[in-house]
């Protein structure tokens, strides 16, 4: 009765390169509901295990055809920025700063980084995560490491770790961080001396440079010695790469908006326009981007 279901299910995990476990954490179904589903042993309703299901794969089908098309581009501006701090500071075993736009690529650039070089630690910051105790524990949890109750503890235990690593800990939005934070941080950087990359928005760049923010900030800011700053601010060449095939129409249409708004806005506007343009067997077209941009942001460039 519900062999249709489990074949749709199987071919999914197929096509997508998920397995059972990893559909549960998606599908909200324990892993066991499923191996029983597809091997027809359930017990329970399977009526509503394969309709929970057929939801799951209504939208997680589309997923798998969106598309995408769009180039990373290590020689864009902001990302050979953000790389110089990681290269710096990994091989130096110093603090370094990249702040800036929001949506100028400095996350996709460290990402990148952490992806392709040993030794990274890759944590985020957030409206949680503000205290010097929740940045050490997140760090600590990267590292496979039981996190102490203590502070004192948790300090040492990274620095036991830490010490003589040549490891990289980067922390983005670091903005989020408190002056106590980020004095935890430095206090991990002197004492371990591991490299350490702060990314965030202006907040945490003013902060730092303004005498008004007091001795505790210049503090940090004297063991700062690079600070790169990025801008949404492309050239077509950099757009060219970054979504290759596109005409120039369409290349002048998305600098235009990557420059007004941001890199990122311009990538989300492309993909939902290309795969709008690809649904309708069409090549995409500005057409295409202005009516997706007025769906998405209710307005259009002039």
């Amino acid at each position: 009765m519900f062999e249709s279901t489990r074949q749709a299910i199987t071919a999914f995990m197929e096509e997508s390169g998920k397995s059972q476990r990893q559909l549960s954490k998606e599908i909200g179904l324990p892993t066991s509901v499923i191996s029983q589903f597809l091997n027809s042993t359930y017990p329970g309703d399977n009526q509503e295990v394969a309709k929970t299901i057929e939801q799951y794969l209504s939208v997680s089908k589309e997923r798998l055809n969106i598309v995408s098309g769009i180039n990373f581009y290590p020689d864009l501006y902001n990302t050979k920025e953000t790389l110089f701090c990681c290269y710096y500071s990994h091989r130096h075993n110093d603090i370094s700063l990249i702040s800036g736009d929001a949506g100028a690529g400095k996350t996709t650039a460290l990402q990148y980084y952490a992806d392709t070089h040993t030794g990274v630690i890759f944590v985020t910051a957030n409206a949680y995560i503000t205290t010097a105790t929740a940045i050490l524990g997140l760090i600590c949890k990267k590292l496979g490491r039981q996190v102490p109750g203590r502070r004192a503890a948790l300090m040492n235990t990274l620095v036991e770790q830490l010490s003589g690593a040549n490891r990289l800990i980067i922390i983005d939005e670091a903005d989020h961080l408190s002056l106590d934070a980020l004095q935890a941080v430095r206090n991990l950087n002197d004492e371990a001396h591991c490299g350490i990359v702060l990314s965030g928005n202006d907040k945490i760049y003013r902060q730092m440079l303004s005498p008004r923010w007091g001795y505790e900030f210049e503090q940090i800011r004297t063991r700062i010695i690079v600070r790169k700053k990025v801008y949404n601010e492309y050239t077509e060449k950099e757009l060219e790469t970054i979504f290759p095939g596109l005409n120039q129409a369409c290349i002048g249409y998305l600098l235009k908006l990557a420059c007004a708004e941001s890199l990122r806005t311009a990538r989300k506007l492309y993909e939902v326009a290309a795969e709008v343009a690809a649904a309708q067997k069409q090549a995409l077209a500005v057409k295409h981007l202005r009516d997706t941009q007025k769906q998405l942001l209710g307005e259009v460039m002039g």
